[in-house]
């Protein structure tokens, strides 16, 4: 397994993690639940922008 498929499992994990809390109603009031979907838009933006960038690379090389 190469490192970023473990960031990308990472990332997976704490998703879950936090989609769990939502689905469990374990946040303490609006802005808690504010606070977490902030946290899955923010781990999502970051998995796509990486993807995106490894892709640019990988083409670059190619290329190469």
């Amino acid at each position: 397994m190469e490192i970023i498929d473990e960031v990308f499992q990472a990332y997976d994990v704490e998703i879950k993690n936090l989609k769990d809390m939502l689905g469990q109603g374990n946040v303490d009031d609006y802005q808690h639940y504010r606070q977490i979907v902030g946290s899955i838009h923010g781990i999502e933006w970051s998995k796509e922008k990486l993807r995106d960038i490894i892709n640019k690379i990988n083409t670059i090389n190619e290329e190469d």
